[in-house]
């Protein structure tokens, strides 16, 4: 369960002050939007140093190397030999898919009301808007310790953007999604497999204004379009 403690600590992505990385966008990414985010809407205060608190920077690092790092041999966060990720028990996805596709295409490619076909820049625009004060993570729980580790996080944020043109207008509200995970690591805490589990299509059917069933692929879904 979450624990509260007063001496909190701003998430921690290492490597970014990495010598000679090619970044996405030229230089490095600043995450003070997000940090307030994840202060303003998250449930748990981990303790410095304590196993939740280390995993959630672990993890946070990686989607800043994924996001902005271009050469995947730079990246850190990763075991170069071993890294793979998949979701839902989907197909794998390497880091060259992360860095190619982008992390909202990899990682929801699963969901039937996400087009995971867009460009990478245009997935991350599109969340972007949506969560215009940015779309935070945070570890809720560590069930077990490295070297299998397992834990459950929660993605959040305030919905102040319209995820297209036709879809339902924003009302300010946190929109979030939960998931758990399962991480083999190395000593180090870089990622080397991962399974992640979720189900991301409330919080789609949410932003795209989505509320009745029907169904996609002969599976009932969450629903049409009001």
């Amino acid at each position: 369960m979450c624990t509260i403690n007063e001496n909190d600590q701003t998430p921690v992505r290492r490597f970014l002050d990495q010598s000679g990385v090619v970044w996405r966008f030229g230089h490095k990414p600043v995450y003070d939007k997000v940090n307030a985010a994840y202060f303003e809407g998250k449930k748990c205060n981990h303790a410095p140093n304590s196993l939740e608190k280390l995993v959630e920077d672990a993890m946070k690092t990686w989607e800043m190397e994924g996001r902005h790092k271009v050469d995947t041999r730079q990246w850190q966060s990763i075991d170069q030999e071993r890294f793979q990720i998949r979701v839902n028990k989907g197909s794998v996805i390497t880091a060259a898919d992360v860095s190619t596709l982008g992390n909202y295409n990899t990682l929801m490619a699963t969901c039937p009301l996400y087009d995971s076909s867009i460009p990478n820049q245009q997935s991350h625009e599109t969340f972007e808007r949506v969560f215009g004060e940015g779309f935070a993570f945070e570890v809720t729980e560590v069930m077990r310790g490295p070297p299998h580790v397992v834990f459950t996080f929660r993605h959040f944020g305030k919905w102040t953007g319209r995820y297209s043109a036709e879809s339902a207008a924003p009302t300010g509200e946190w929109v979030e999604f939960h998931a758990c995970a399962f991480a083999n690591v190395d000593d180090d805490l870089r990622l080397q497999e991962v399974d992640f589990f979720y189900d991301p299509n409330p919080m789609m059917a949410k932003i795209m204004g989505i509320s009745t069933p029907i169904k996609i692929d002969g599976q009932v879904s969450v629903g049409k379009r009001d």
